[in-house]
């Protein structure tokens, strides 16, 4: 049976955080129904994160106003005492997605407050299905609102491929909505807010990487002097799924040559059989053949052994190398074999690969023993 971990984020939605949210709405509602309320409690043990939040929606529906404005503005007010905060108002945001899609004026308002305590990108993407033109059109107007959680908001909740959010499928099509808006962020003082930029573009590039490279060069065209230091950031983080890629428009857009000019040595690790815990440690020598200074990206490819005996890559950022003429660099790395729940590992031969600028350069085997 697997051991219960007393630190895993699910136990921030507890019965603490009940106990305190029945407070709350029952000073601001004195007929919540607070003793009821909170036996939503016993369900949670048995359940994992996103599975509390929504007993807890469910619970605050049963419990509150089925007149679902009148419930919003009891929300709101519990929020006001700004004893709920984070996420402490993650049932809030999922009740008003769930309930709310048919009041759009009152519950992007809700979400625009809420926004600035715990996020709203995952809430707001039922109204960007439901109501895309209306939607888009409020965040292009919020791109320019004075607090940093809104912008970023108008940006994280109108991406494609969120992470754990439903997909927008509408926006995977045709992104060129979202891109009016990044269009209006793209010089922002906030580094959080810019973050979100590079995320929305690197969404955006698994389907329409030309889109991506054609709108970064015309921002390159416009910067003024003054922001060109937070645009290549952005490009930078943005390109960062098409430069491991090897895709050429984005080598090219960073600076790196189309092929790197270099003699390679051969790729070293420190033994062929590995167990999971153990650390491959790999080295190679590269010596620049260029007459002239090249900037090269190098990555790493692992390729990992799966059940039907084929590999499969993951490519992992290495270093970015500004070469002189015949300049000697030794590349030395650690990677460690941890077990992770995103993959499976299984015996076999696997391979790693250096990469640089996109082309494979050097390779070796080497096994791994789960027995």
């Amino acid at each position: 049976m697997k051991e219960e971990n007393p630190k895993a984020f699910k136990h921030w939605i507890s019965e603490k955080l009940v106990q305190k949210m029945a407070q709350d709405l029952t000073s601001v509602f004195p007929q919540f129904n607070s003793k009821s309320f909170v036996q939503v409690a016993k369900q949670l043990k048995a359940l994992e994160l996103k599975p509390r939040v929504l007993v807890i929606r469910d619970t605050l529906f049963e419990h509150l106003p089925k007149d679902y404005l009148k419930a919003l503005r009891i929300l709101l007010k519990a929020v006001e005492k700004d004893n709920l905060k984070g996420f402490d108002l993650w049932p809030f945001s999922e009740f008003i997605q769930t309930h709310g899609l048919e009041h759009f004026d009152e519950s992007l308002h809700a979400l625009s407050i809420l926004t600035q305590k715990f996020t709203a990108e995952f809430a707001v993407r039922p109204f960007l299905v439901q109501y895309p033109e209306k939607t888009y059109a409020l965040f292009l107007k919020w791109a320019k609102h004075s607090n940093h959680h809104i912008r970023r908001w108008t940006s994280e909740g109108s991406r494609p491929r969120l992470p754990w959010g439903m997909k927008l499928h509408s926006a995977i099509r045709d992104p060129k909505p979202g891109i009016k808006i990044l269009d209006l962020l793209k010089f922002d003082e906030e580094l959080y807010v810019r973050k979100s930029i590079a995320n929305h573009l690197n969404d955006i590039a698994k389907d329409h990487p030309d889109l991506v490279i054609a709108t970064l060069k015309k921002w390159n065209k416009d910067c003024p002097p003054k922001h060109q230091g937070k645009l290549l950031w952005i490009q930078k983080q943005a390109l960062r799924s098409l430069i491991k890629a090897g895709y050429l428009p984005a080598l090219t857009l960073m600076g790196y040559g189309k092929q790197a000019d270099i003699k390679i040595g051969k790729l070293k690790i420190n033994k062929k059989r590995f167990k999971l815990g153990e650390i491959i440690d790999f080295e190679l020598q590269l010596i620049s053949t260029n007459k002239k200074n090249q900037k090269l990206a190098v990555d790493y490819v692992i390729h990992y052994q799966k059940s039907n005996q084929k590999t499969s890559p993951k490519v992992f950022k290495l270093k970015v190398l500004d070469l002189n003429p015949g300049e000697t660099f030794i590349i030395k790395k650690r990677h460690a074999l941890r077990p992770v729940t995103t993959r499976k590992h299984y015996s076999g031969i696997h391979k790693i690969q250096i990469q640089i600028n996109g082309k494979i350069l050097a390779s070796a085997d080497w096994h791994l023993d789960l027995k």
